[in-house]
């Protein structure tokens, strides 16, 4: 099963009404979310996850490198990394 894209939504304004906008630079969602529901005016992506701000952590984009002992046993034990 291949996984979705995530996307994370950015906080545009705290609106008088109690409700806040949210928008996805990426692909160009849109939504307006009350504190009981949400208005989504832009789809964007269909297949993507989108997720509120800052609620959930970020992707690593750094790896650690691997050390020798583990590319060892892979090699030994034939398997590709």
């Amino acid at each position: 099963m291949p996984m979705q894209p995530i996307h994370r939504l950015a906080n545009l304004a705290q609106r008088p009404d109690g409700a806040v906008e949210w928008a996805c630079p990426r692909c160009g969602r849109y939504l307006v979310r009350y504190p009981d529901t949400q208005l989504v005016l832009a789809a964007g992506a269909s297949d993507t996850i989108h997720l509120l701000g800052d609620r959930y952590p970020a992707a690593p984009i750094d790896v650690a490198a691997m050390s020798e002992f583990d590319q060892q046993f892979l090699h030994a034990h034939a398997i590709g990394w």
